[in-house]
């Protein structure tokens, strides 16, 4: 299992668990650009900090978005 933090690499994440994309999506509106083309490459080496920010979210609470949906599955 990956250690959820703000310097976590989303991609480690979804490589890990893949329904975490369309999840966060169906969720919270504001990561839908995880699912575009564009959102794909340009997060390639993204920690959840610059998803947050990309995100417009506090980094606190997308750490928690992203622990509590690794919990549920």
């Amino acid at each position: 299992m990956v250690e959820v933090t703000g310097e976590t690499k989303y991609m480690d994440l979804l490589n890990e668990y893949p329904l975490l994309k369309t999840d966060l999506v169906r969720l919270n509106p504001k990561f839908t650009f995880l699912v575009t083309q564009m959102g794909k490459i340009s997060l390639w080496e993204a920690n959840l900090k610059e998803v947050s920010e990309k995100a417009k979210m506090n980094v606190d609470d997308t750490v928690n978005l992203f622990k509590d949906l690794i919990d549920s599955y």
